[in-house]
């Protein structure tokens, strides 16, 4: 779909729109801050934790927080995040294959 506006000098430009079809995931991943020091990792839903203990960054499997476990620690905050996706992704399908 597009649409064209006009111009203070009336010169036209087409702006289009994408669908719902158009978009793309985003290249990174989605983290979202929850609490002072703690970053939800989310990979088609929440799988994770990131919690910032410096100097390091604690990752942890799981949702909700209370049931997550701890299952690494990095000094890079987008290692973590990474860490978090990789163990969510293996952990899915270990249980597609069993």
């Amino acid at each position: 779909m597009s649409a064209t506006t006009r111009t203070a000098h009336g010169s036209a430009q087409r702006e289009s729109t994408t669908t719902t079809n158009d978009v793309q995931a985003p290249a990174e991943p989605a983290y979202e801050l929850v609490d002072l020091d703690r970053y939800m990792i989310m990979h088609d839903g929440p799988v994770g934790y990131v919690e910032v203990v410096p100097p390091v960054f604690v990752c942890y499997a799981g949702h909700p927080y209370a049931k997550a476990e701890e299952v690494a620690q990095k000094h890079d905050f987008q290692s973590a995040v990474q860490t978090v996706i990789a163990h969510a992704v293996s952990a899915r399908r270990a249980r597609l294959t069993a």
